[in-house]
């Protein structure tokens, strides 16, 4: 499952002086919907039994939160 990018053109009419301003606030509008987009790669429950544990899956849930969220 590979992540796949399309293409866009955009043409659009600015005032003078204004094609980098206008630029950069593109870029920006797409760096927000790439960061809206992206999740985590794999969840536990993808990798549940890969690891052997003592621990059980909800003590090892637990300690990953924890470790993640304070």
């Amino acid at each position: 499952m590979g992540e796949r990018n399309g293409e866009i053109t955009i043409r659009v009419r600015v005032p003078d002086g204004m094609e980098r301003l206008f630029e950069r606030e593109v870029k920006a509008l797409v760096k927000a919907f790439e960061g809206e987009r992206k999740g985590p790669r794999v969840t536990l429950d993808e990798v549940f039994g890969i690891v052997r544990s003592e621990k059980s899956a909800k003590e090892l849930r637990l300690e990953a939160y924890e470790e993640l969220f304070g």
